[in-house]
């Protein structure tokens, strides 16, 4: 089905968001305006100029599809009452003029959820969230046709400090709730021929808490499973976007596709607002990832990730340039197998008027002061 150059697109969301330190796990959706009117009008039109401008950079360098949040604020269900589903129509009326530009662009889309996610006001008693989950994704898949896929985690839910209509939360606690659960979502995909993107990652809770390191609970997790439109996704370690980490040994003990995750937007390392360079060490990852079998990707985050007070919006703000040059750098490397020092090379050329020379030294002598 084709390579995955897939890149977060949420920094237009968060445009005029005033909160001191801001959680940059997903789109603030408690921030955006969904009552008609000039307010509505006004938010929206600048949040599709910002995806604009964002869509046409990040598909300059050679990225294919771009990610958005979420599932849960786009599916309806009839068992939803009649407040929840005034605010999904407004939602999905918004998103679809933003995916419609994204298409424009020849981009896929690529939609996130959480299992299990559901409104706060839904009863939970008696409800199956797999069966429910199926019928939602369905019924998702069958409305939004632009949608290329739906990326899946299992082991992150929201955190306390969201203040949503919606909320996820923790459902999958074993291997074998996992397969299952991939088992039961897997023929939605196929029947609508989309991508399944299965995420790896967990913060550690429950027996299926080490996922992504754990051979034998990976082995468990993707038993059986073998649909051509399942894509497992990891980060390039078995930890979270760290530095000193050894490439995720579960990239090489499965024959499904799979896709690696890199953050050029480094959470733990200043968000951006100095240079924090990650194309040595990415080089490395990418040339061992060639032993690798059946990577077709990546997921690159270029504005995800943390709860920081910083604010730069890659590929919107000009001041986001160090963020910019890891993601430029990053699929440089990964998609046409050119060296680190050389797409800092490019970068600067395709920049104008800065000194390649002058910029490597730059980042050599910020690498070491980061790593010592």
């Amino acid at each position: 089905m084709g390579a995955i150059y897939l890149i977060d697109g949420i920094g237009p969301f968060f445009r005029g968001l005033q909160r001191r330190t801001i959680n940059w796990s997903k789109i603030p959706f408690d921030h955006l305006c969904m009552e008609p009117g000039v307010e509505r009008d006004a938010q929206w039109a600048q949040i599709r100029e910002d995806l604009g401008r964002f869509a046409r950079k990040v598909k300059g360098i050679g990225y294919n599809s771009v990610s958005l949040d979420d599932v849960s604020h786009l599916g309806d269900c009839r068992a939803y009452d009649a407040d929840t589903r005034v605010l999904i129509a407004a939602y999905r009326e918004e998103f679809r003029r933003c995916f419609a530009l994204l298409r424009e662009l020849d981009l896929q889309v690529y939609v996130t959820m959480d299992f299990f996610s559901a409104p706060v006001s839904m009863t939970r008693e008696g409800l199956d969230p797999t069966r429910f989950t199926v019928e939602l994704l369905d019924s998702f898949l069958t409305d939004f046709p632009e949608v290329s896929g739906v990326i899946v985690r299992i082991g992150e839910a929201d955190g306390r400090d969201v203040q949503d209509h919606f909320r996820s939360e923790l459902k999958v606690r074993t291997p074998e709730e996992a397969n299952e659960l991939l088992k039961a979502l897997l023929p939605v995909f196929e029947k609508h021929q989309r991508r399944l993107i299965f995420r790896t990652w967990t913060v550690g809770a429950y027996p299926v808490g080490d996922l992504m390191w754990h051979r034998d609970t990976f082995r468990r997790v993707l038993d059986g499973l073998e649909s051509q439109q399942l894509v497992v996704s990891m980060k390039y370690g078995e930890s979270d976007f760290f530095r000193h980490l050894p490439l995720n040994k579960n990239f090489f003990r499965t024959k499904v596709a799979k896709i690696i995750e890199l953050q050029t937007r480094r959470e733990y390392e200043g968000c951006g607002e100095y240079p924090s360079f990650t194309g040595w060490e990415y080089e490395r990852y990418i040339q061992e990832l060639r032993h690798a079998e059946n990577v077709v990707g990546c997921m690159v985050w270029c504005q995800t990730g943390g709860w920081v007070p910083f604010r730069r919006l890659a590929f919107i703000d000009d001041a986001a340039v160090w963020t910019e040059m890891n993601t430029f750098v990053t699929l440089k490397m990964l998609r046409d197998g050119v060296l680190a020092e050389e797409a800092v090379r490019e970068f600067a050329r395709e920049r104008g008027g800065v000194d390649a020379h002058a910029l490597l030294e730059l980042l050599r002598l910020a690498d070491e002061v980061i790593r010592d």
